[in-house]
C-alpha cells in the first residue's frame, strides 16, 4: 500500500496532549507543536482495521495477552533485528515508560544507585528519583557535533557497590546515536563484570536512517542475554502509542519472575482491549509503512540540514543516525535554558522539547520533532527563521 506522508491531518480538538493540550505543557498554546514524540502521519491502514474489528464487537470486557503477541514481536524483531528469541521471554507491558519505574522497584532498594547516560530520555531519571533511588550520571561525551561514552567514567560509577542498574538508549533519544557493536559491547562487559542489571531502551530501533543498523544488545552473547531486559513497542514506529502495548524481553528466568512479582504487587499488568489487535496487526502487516516512513524522514532530515546550513548557522542539526527526534546545537546563539526556550516558544511559536529536560547538558540545546509533513516542518522553519533574522 502507498501512503502520503504529505497529507496534513488535522489533530486538533481530538484530545491529543501533542496538539490539544500544547499551552499546558510548553506554555503557549498558539505554539507549532513540533515537541512530543508523536507524529502526525496516519496509522498503517491493517491497524485501524484491527482497531474497527475490535471496535465492532460492542463488547469491551477484560482482554487477555495472546499468544500471537509474542510471536509478532518475535517474529518482527528477528526479521528487522537479526535476533531470534523465544516467545516465553516476552512479556506484555502497558507502556515502556511504566516499566522503567516497575524495574527500579523490583531490582533496586531504595538508596541504590542507576546509571543513565545524560542528555538523555528523562523519564529515566523521574524513575529512578521518584522511587527514591540515586541517579548516577555518566554523560555522553560531545565533540566536534557527535556523542561518544565516557568508558572510563562508565567503569567507574557501574564500579559502586550501590549500582544496580543501567539505563541504555539505544537508538539513543535525544542525540540520535545507534551504538556499534562494540560500544555495546563494552557497556556489556562493563555491567557484567560490576553485576549491574542492564536495561535497554528500544522503542525507537526501527526507525534507523541513513544505512546504520541497530543492534540489540542482548543479542551479542548469551551473558549479556542473561543480564539484559529489553524494551521494544511499535508506537514510535506506527503511531500507536495511545493504545498502550509494549513488549518487554526477559531472557533470564530468575529476572523474569521478579518483573512478573513486581506487576502483580503493583497490579499494572491488564491492557487496553485495543492494544494487542493493534500491537499484532502492526508487526504481522505494515512493514511497508515503515519502509516508506523511513525514506520519508530522512528527507526531512536532509531538508532541516540544509536549511539550517544555509538560513540559520548558528544553529546546528547534530546529524541524526535514527529517529524523527533532531536534537539542535544553539551553543553559537548565546542562548541556553530559559532563553533558548522562550524564543523558539514564545518568539517563534514552534513548540520544542527544552534541551536541559534530558539533563543540564542539554541547555544550549533543543529537540525538534521532523514526524510531520513536510510543509508542516516548512512551516515550523519558517517561523524560526524570522525571529533568528531578526537577532543574528
Amino acid at each position: 500500500m502507498k501512503y502520503n506522508f504529505d497529507e496534513i491531518v488535522e489533530r486538533r480538538n481530538t484530545e491529543s496532549s501533542k496538539w490539544d493540550n500544547v499551552g499546558a505543557r510548553v506554555g503557549n498554546p498558539d505554539a507549532l507543536p513540533m515537541w512530543v514524540a508523536d507524529t502526525d502521519f496516519r496509522c498503517p491502514q491493517p491497524v485501524v482495521d484491527a482497531v474497527k474489528a475490535r471496535a465492532e464487537h460492542m463488547i469491551y470486557g477484560y482482554p487477555y495477552v495472546t499468544p500471537e503477541f509474542r510471536t509478532a514481536t518475535v517474529n518482527w524483531v528477528k526479521k528487522r533485528h537479526g535476533w531470534e528469541m523465544d516467545p516465553d521471554w516476552v512479556m506484555f507491558a502497558t507502556g515502556i515508560v511504566p516499566v522503567f519505574n516497575t524495574m527500579v522497584q523490583a531490582f533496586t532498594e531504595p538508596g541504590d544507585e542507576v546509571i543513565i547516560q545524560r542528555p538523555v530520555y528523562h523519564p529515566f531519571g523521574f524513575a529512578v528519583e521518584d522511587n527514591d533511588r540515586v541517579i548516577s550520571d555518566s554523560s555522553l561525551v560531545y565533540r566536534d557535533g557527535q556523542y561518544t561514552i565516557d568508558f572510563e567514567d562508565l567503569e567507574r560509577r557501574a564500579s559502586s557497590p550501590k549500582a544496580k542498574l543501567f539505563f541504555l538508549c539505544n537508538p539513543h533519544n535525544p542525540v540520535g546515536r545507534v551504538w556499534t557493536p562494540e560500544e555495546l559491547r563494552r557497556i556489556a562487559d562493563i555491567c557484567l563484570k560490576h553485576h549491574v542489571l542492564v536495561i535497554s531502551d528500544e522503542i525507537h530501533s526501527d526507525l534507523i536512517l541513513f544505512g546504520h543498523r541497530h543492534i540489540p544488545v542482548a543479542s551479542l552473547d548469551e551473558r549479556y542475554r542473561m543480564n539484559t531486559v529489553t524494551c521494544y513497542a511499535p508506537s514510535k514506529t506506527f503511531n500507536i502509542a495511545g493504545l498502550r502495548g509494549s513488549g518487554i524481553v526477559v531472557p533470564n528466568p530468575e529476572i523474569r519472575k521478579k518483573l512478573e512479582q513486581q506487576f502483580k504487587r503493583n497490579r499494572s499488568i491488564q491492557q487496553n482491549v485495543f492494544a494487542v489487535p493493534a500491537y499484532v496487526a502492526a508487526y504481522e502487516q505494515c512493514e511497508d509503512y515503515l519502509e516508506q516512513l523511513l525514506l520519508y524522514l530522512e528527507s526531512n532530515v536532509d531538508f532541516l540540514d540544509e536549511f539550517l546550513r544555509t538560513k540559520m548557522p548558528k544553529i546546528k542539526l547534530v546529524r541524526p543516525e535514527a529517529t524523527y527526534l533532531m536534537w539542535l546545537d544553539c551553543s553559537e546563539t548565546g542562548m541556553s535554558g530559559d532563553s533558548l526556550a522562550n524564543f523558539f516558544i514564545h518568539e517563534s511559536k514552534v513548540a520544542v522539547s527544552r534541551g536541559d529536560g534530558f539533563g543540564p547538558e542539554g541547555a544550549e540545546f533543543v529537540r525538534l520533532n521532523i514526524g510531520c509533513p513536510r510543509a508542516t516542518l516548512e512551516k515550523g522553519l519558517g517561523q524560526i527563521l524570522e525571529q533568528y533574522r531578526k537577532r543574528f
